[in-house]
């Protein structure tokens, strides 16, 4: 485990720590932001059917690029793309936007998992495969952790829901960032 130098995977870290915090921030409030803005049972159940048929979809869309990226360029782009996935309903209570944020984040957000999954497999030799999806493993737990914490902190003040819906959105575009800075490792061999 020493022989694993974490300093040089550590932008993929962060920007995968913040997936956690902003992802579980959608996953966890949308539908209170969506019933908030006057959405009926049938309206959400459509709402998390057409995001459940997006997430069925994704590693088609994504598997060309999950092979293809070396570094953090797949986690990058896909915590961008659901930073927006993710403010859209709390900019904007109008449905068919709502309908294409669902579709985006249903769309994206397990392929986020799989991107460092890729990451570590394009980067690390098999014998540090394990140790290599365990340190993102971590990561990812201690953002589900903040999340739903600090947005529902967030929530309970001015702005309410919305507001906390724009800090996820924040956080995954400062993933985006983080993980952007990624750079390959090539083969490790130790």
């Amino acid at each position: 485990m020493a022989s694993l130098r974490w300093r040089r995977l550590a932008p993929a870290l962060a920007g995968y720590t913040l997936f956690g915090v902003g992802y579980i921030g959608y996953m966890t409030f949308v539908v209170a932001l969506l019933r908030e803005q006057g959405a009926s049972g049938a309206a959400v159940t459509v709402f998390y059917a057409l995001l459940g048929l997006a997430v069925l979809l994704s590693s088609r869309i994504w598997a060309g690029l999950l092979d293809r990226a070396k570094g953090g360029g797949a986690l990058a782009l896909l915590n961008a793309l659901l930073g927006v996935a993710t403010v859209l309903p709390a900019l904007t209570a109008w449905w068919p936007v709502v309908l294409a944020s669902g579709l985006l984040f249903g769309g994206v957000f397990l392929s986020v998992v799989a991107s460092t999954t890729a990451l570590v497999r394009h980067n690390l030799p098999p014998a540090r495969w394990a140790l290599g999806i365990s340190a993102f493993t971590i990561v990812f737990a201690m953002g589900q952790i903040v999340g739903p914490t600090v947005v529902g902190w967030i929530a309970d003040g001015p702005g309410g829901l919305a507001r906390g819906l724009v800090f996820s959105a924040c956080a995954l575009w400062l993933g985006a960032l983080l993980a952007a800075r990624q750079k390959p490792l090539g083969q490790v061999t130790t």
